[in-house]
């Protein structure tokens, strides 16, 4: 039996220095035919013909540094974070006097973020926490910087030294309440709520000319206001997607099944737009044993999602279902799919040996 019904998504972001390096459009100079393929198919989705590709660019020879950075982040796509790190690190040694000429420093510092993130993913924190600290020593101390390096000590339980990230990251921008709200989450994940929740405090008290009223309904779900994020959240615009997932959330919190099918099903046929909202539809469809309707849900919702992150966690669900179904050859040919695709999901694997006994 599956024991979650989604892939919980990691607060710590990937990160990469877009205007400088963008992938399509490559960070300057012309491109061989075999890195445009690659970058086509990273582009897609096709992390594993992408990875094939990258390797075929590898033994030309040409601008390496940044082939292995797109090897890299192939294989992130594909939850194969030990691979990625290798590539990560086979991009920073092969740099070149002309890597340095054209880029400067900012591709071995974009090469370095994606590296740390590995390392997090991986539960290598210290490691993380070594190239932020040379990140910020080159950089200075950078916001979002600084809330990665927090991130990262405080999923090694060095707890005090993530608040002293935390702390300066807040005080360079105290009216982030998006980027507040995110570091209690890594707090909460990582054990210590009540310094997250204090961070948070005085939020409540803020008005729409203070704060957005759907980040606000975000914060009193998370603070654990349920009937307050609801009766917030309610006055919002009934097209508003964010506003109605976290609505039906503290509703479902606050036990009121119905009150949540009626706000998603009053979303009309825009909910086939909005794989977030197909995925929650077929979680409490789930919950109810309607496990038809589940299914279809959460068909629907990876079909939206094409092309993003979020179809990974409906895909999963799928699998979900339909071994809940009592499905099991059905379920092993999704999982197999499934696989091919992230054959790092360490959890599928697992689930698939126990598929294989059934």
């Amino acid at each position: 039996m599956i024991r979650v019904s989604r892939i919980v998504k990691s607060v710590v972001r990937i990160l990469a220095l877009g205007a400088v390096c963008a992938i399509a459009a490559g960070c300057g100079g012309k491109n061989t035919q075999t890195e445009e393929k690659a970058m086509q198919a990273l582009e897609r989705g096709e992390y594993d013909r992408a990875v094939s590709l990258f390797d075929e660019a590898v033994e030309e020879g040409k601008d390496l540094q940044y082939v292995y950075r797109g090897k890299g982040i192939a294989h992130m796509g594909m939850m194969q974070y030990k691979e990625a790190a290798d590539a990560f690190q086979s991009a920073l040694d092969s740099e070149s006097w002309i890597d340095r000429y054209r880029y400067g420093n900012d591709l071995v510092q974009d090469i370095s973020r994606y590296l740390a993130v590995c390392y997090v993913r991986m539960a290598e924190y210290d490691k993380a926490v070594e190239l932020y600290d040379k990140l910020i020593e080159e950089q200075g101390e950078d916001v979002s910087l600084l809330t990665d390096r927090g991130a990262a000590k405080a999923g090694a339980g060095r707890i005090e030294e993530a608040k002293q990230d935390f702390d300066k990251a807040i005080n360079m921008d105290r009216t982030n309440y998006e980027r507040i709200l995110m570091i209690a989450q890594v707090l909460e994940q990582s054990g210590a709520p009540e310094i997250g929740r204090a961070y948070l405090q005085g939020v409540p008290e803020l008005d729409e000319r203070q704060i957005d009223p759907v980040l606000k309904g975000r914060i009193l779900y998370f603070l654990g206001d349920y009937k307050g994020a609801e009766e917030l959240l309610s006055k919002a615009s009934d097209a508003d997607e964010e506003a109605v997932l976290i609505r039906c959330k503290a509703l479902l919190a606050m036990g009121d099944t119905n009150g949540a099918l009626t706000v998603l099903e009053s979303f009309g046929s825009s909910i086939d737009t909005s794989p977030s909202l197909l995925g929650l539809y077929g979680s409490v469809k789930m919950e109810q044993g309607k496990y038809e309707e589940a299914l279809d849900a959460f068909t629907r919702g990876a079909q939206a999602a094409e092309g993003t992150q979020e179809q990974q966690a409906l895909l999963f669900d799928q699998i979900v279902v339909t071994e809940k179904m009592g499905d099991f050859a059905g379920a092993r040919e999704l999982l197999t799919a499934y696989l091919e695709r992230f054959p790092g999901d360490q959890e599928a694997a697992r689930e698939m040996k126990f598929l294989e006994t059934r």
